[in-house]
């Protein structure tokens, strides 16, 4: 018998199923109308969470633990207001949801084959899409009973709008309510959260998606040999460069191209990022394009692979290297922040892929997991230091940059910068003191929004505001 394409759920939809769904998409439309940071986006992800484990009930325990670590990252939407950090929780809010539905029967995210990751990937997505449908089983059905509430809708639906009609002549607040406009937007929010909880719910009810089969690699192991061999040249050759640029054979050659050497940090630091992140993904296709060989020919392949990991890691030190050195001339931005972390993540995957290499945790598949792990630990320590200001502060204490402390960048950051900003006022001369007062911007007025709006960090800037400009507040 053909496997369906469209997987049916291996639980039908309930009325806590329902509830759920409702106050998703309830939650929602409050969220999105208010802005994306605040508490009603916090609450939106602890209602999925919620509903997840209330209405589906998940029996494999680290389903448990993917949806209560979404709730985690969901919780900063009321604490920062970066634009650096935020998409970021809300993809790992919404990552761990799905995760964590897809586990919600059997898995570990300590063995997540690359087939099995695409077959659940894909599962949910077809779940995902078919939400609407699972909410209409939720509804008993009774022909009796649809044709009496068709009747009533057809006698309260002309009742109901003359007496509303007259009502919001009545009352221009009560006639706020009634646009058109408004209402269409609250529908169709409602509508999409609605569904994005019934889907979820529907991935967590289906039953476990089995392996793809998985054929042998075509490729021989003495082409990988051949590959992994003129990668390792390669950044040999790149290596022994390096130890020229330390030497005086180093500086004439920047000499003569005209540059300075934060110039030349800079301009090769993206350069090497990308092509340690190109290795990664060449590594990792190798491994699975190659057929698994037996003896001598293992440790020739497992050695190759080694050395490639080793001078990648090496070059992923020498671009942290050229970006230390360029913040150090020219400042700290969200940016180079970033970049740095992101190089320090590579570095991570490439310890962790040696390690698979060398054969720990031999029949497990854990790479994908351990990797996820490295990323969402990186990115809840930068929600814990609040990035923005840590930038500012770096900015501002530094006074020997090469054009002053960056006043003019710190004007671009949020909310979540102001705090630092105003605490570091007493350390500056006056002329750099009224250019940071300027950039934390003391004519702001602060607007006033719904309590699913509130937002720590924007309470924080306002009391920072009133501090240090009290007439302007």
């Amino acid at each position: 018998m053909p496997r369906p394409a469209w997987p049916a759920p291996g639980r039908p939809a309930g009325w806590r199923v329902l509830t759920a769904a409702l106050v998703a998409g309830v939650l929602t439309d409050l969220a999105l109308q208010s802005g994306a940071a605040g508490i009603g986006a916090a609450l939106l992800v602890a209602a999925l969470a919620g509903g997840l484990l209330g209405a589906r009930r998940p029996r494999n325990r680290q389903a448990w633990l993917l949806a209560g670590l979404a709730v985690v990252f969901g919780a900063w939407l009321a604490v920062r207001t970066s634009p650096w950090l935020l998409p970021l929780d809300v993809l790992a809010a919404a990552g761990l949801l799905v995760a964590a539905a897809a586990l919600a029967h059997d898995g570990s995210v300590a063995d997540l084959r690359a087939v099995r990751v695409v077959a659940r990937g894909r599962a949910a997505l077809r779940h995902g899409l078919l939400g609407a449908s699972y909410l209409a089983g939720a509804v008993p059905v009774d022909r009796g009973r649809g044709r009496a509430a068709l009747a009533g809708a057809a006698v309260a639906v002309p009742v109901v709008g003359v007496l509303g009609a007259l009502l919001a002549s009545a009352d221009p607040v009560f006639a706020s309510f009634l646009e058109l406009g408004d209402l269409r937007t609250h529908l169709v929010l409602f509508g999409l959260g609605a569904w994005a909880a019934a889907g979820l719910l529907r991935l967590a009810a289906a039953p476990a998606v089995p392996d793809p089969r998985v054929r042998p690699g075509p490729l021989d192991p003495v082409a990988a040999l051949v590959v992994l061999g003129a990668i390792d040249l390669l950044f040999a050759a790149f290596a022994a460069a390096q130890l020229v640029a330390a030497g005086a054979g180093g500086a004439r050659v920047l000499e003569t191209a005209g540059l300075t050497y934060a110039e030349y940090a800079r301009g090769g630091f993206f350069q090497l990022l990308a092509v340690a992140a190109l290795t990664v993904a060449t590594l990792l296709a190798l491994r699975a394009a190659t057929r698994d060989p037996d003896g001598p020919a293992r440790r020739r392949l497992q050695a190759f692979q080694l050395v490639a990991l080793a001078l990648t890691l090496a070059l992923v030190a020498v671009a942290l290297r050229r970006l230390g050195l360029y913040v150090d001339v020219f400042g700290l931005t969200m940016l180079r922040l970033y970049s740095t972390l992101f190089s320090v993540w590579i570095g991570v995957v490439l310890v962790l892929l040696g390690l698979v290499v060398a054969g720990v945790g031999r029949g497990r598949h854990w790479l994908a997991g351990a990797t996820a792990g490295a990323g969402l630990a990186i990115l809840l320590g930068l929600n814990i230091v609040n990035p923005e200001a840590l930038v500012t502060r770096y900015n501002l204490d530094r006074g020997d940059l090469a054009r002053g402390p960056d006043v003019d960048y710190v004007a671009t950051l949020s909310d979540d910068a102001v705090p630092t900003a105003v605490a570091a006022l007493p350390g500056l001369d006056p002329a750099t003191r009224a250019s940071v007062l300027d950039a934390v911007d003391c004519a702001v007025t602060p607007p006033r929004l719904s309590w699913a709006a509130a937002n720590l960090s924007r309470i924080r800037a306002d009391l920072a505001r009133r501090a240090a400009c009290p007439r302007s507040l």
